[in-house]
Parts: structure tokens; C-alpha cells; sequence
């Protein structure tokens, strides 16, 4: 059986990227990884348009992280989900997650 891989990617200034498969089995590796790098409330762009896997518990992730960054007192945006995560989310209810949320420091630009 081959098990599946997530890759979360630094790439500075708050921003970061995740590839790979976002499931039951690589959400506890992700969550460890964005609580010990401090993404988890310093991340203002998550670039999701490298996953080509994920379930309900990569939503949750998703969804847990964004409440995590709000209550740090911060904003965090998902960028270019693939189509059918936006469909798991609209079946879920979860849509509003996945909405892009605009940075000042992109407004305008």
C-alpha cells in the first residue's frame, strides 16, 4: 500500500503553499508542522493549488486552521483550491472557508 505525502512550503512573508494529498492520514502530520512553524497563526496565504487529494478531515484541517489564525487575531486566505474541494466544501456547508479573503497589501495591485 503506498501512503500518501502532503508537503507544506514556506514561502515567506506569511505566505506558504500545500501539495500533495490533504487526508485523514496527513492532516496530523500537517497540524503538527503548522503549529510548530508558526503558520498555524502567522499564515496569511495558504496557495492550495497543488493538492490532488483530500478528504473531509483535510477540509476540517482547513477549516480548524483559518478559525486558529481569526482567534490569533489575523486573517488567513486559501488560494486556487482545485474545483473539487470546492465542491467537498459546498456539500459540507464549508464554502465560506475556501472564499478568497483580500489582503490590504493586495488590494489595489
Amino acid at each position: 500500500m503506498i501512503r500518501a505525502t502532503a508537503e507544506l512550503t514556506e514561502r515567506g512573508e506569511g505566505r506558504c503553499a500545500l501539495s500533495g494529498a490533504l487526508t485523514l492520514e496527513t492532516a496530523p502530520w500537517l497540524w503538527r508542522e503548522l503549529t510548530s512553524g508558526g503558520l498555524m497563526v502567522s499564515a496569511k496565504d495558504a496557495d492550495l493549488s497543488g493538492l490532488g487529494e483530500f478528504d473531509s478531515a483535510g477540509l476540517a484541517l482547513l477549516v480548524a486552521w483559518r478559525a486558529s489564525r481569526k482567534q490569533a487575531g489575523g486573517e488567513l486566505s486559501f488560494t486556487n483550491p482545485p474545483e473539487r474541494l470546492r465542491l467537498l466544501a459546498a456539500l459540507t456547508g464549508a464554502e465560506a472557508v475556501l472564499s478568497a479573503t483580500p489582503h490590504p497589501e493586495h488590494v489595489g495591485a
